[in-house]
């Protein structure tokens, strides 16, 4: 699967490397060929750099669930400090109070009690896309356990939630999708009512 691009690093990447143009640094070498070339025609090539390896490092960590909220958030102790998690691509249904749907208040309890199977209380490696956190702080991540299960996939493979395109936050999006579409065909959780 090709890799997304980093936009805020990339923003931040041109910004110095037009400031340097600016102040006429120039870089010389030891080829001719390199001589007297300006860093601003370097830019283009250089751009898509634009330190993905510091992002890469970055984007993938281990956390500890403390809890699971519903189908789609848990809270996890992360870097020291607790953290909402927001599973990017997901929507599971709602937990209401007062319940107004009693068939989406049952499969709302199914989708959290499935996540909570699978996560609460264990370590997973937590992988961020372009957009680390939604309006309300929450981080967006990619969950994945110890052993390998893709926690995302897994609650739209079995039918407790649907996937949801959340641009920029695409690197797992056509899988997801697929997913979603092989649950509907064998029916599965969610789709056994429509």
């Amino acid at each position: 699967m090709p890799r997304q691009k980093y936009p805020v690093q990339t923003k931040n990447f041109r910004a110095m490397l037009h400031s340097l143009c600016r102040s006429g640094i120039t870089l010389r070498g030891p080829s001719k060929i390199m001589q007297g070339l300006r860093l601003g025609a370097l830019l283009p090539l250089l751009a898509p750099l634009s330190c993905v390896g510091l992002a890469r490092a970055q984007e993938t960590d281990w956390a500890t669930v403390l809890r699971v909220l519903d189908g789609q958030t848990i809270e996890v102790e992360w870097h020291g400090a607790r953290e909402v998690v927001r599973y990017i691509g997901v929507a599971a249904p709602e937990l209401r109070q007062p319940v107004e749907d009693p068939e989406e208040d049952q499969w709302a309890r199914r989708a959290r009690d499935s996540n909570r199977r699978l996560v609460e209380g264990r370590p997973v490696r937590l992988e961020l896309d372009a957009l680390p956190r939604d309006r309300h702080g929450q981080l967006l991540a990619y969950v994945f356990t110890r052993e390998g299960t893709f926690v995302n996939a897994w609650l739209i493979e079995f039918g407790f939630a649907q996937a949801v395109s959340l641009p920029p936050n695409l690197r797992y999006q056509a899988d997801l999708s697929r997913l979603e579409r092989e649950a509907r065909e064998k029916a599965r959780g969610l789709w056994i009512r429509r």
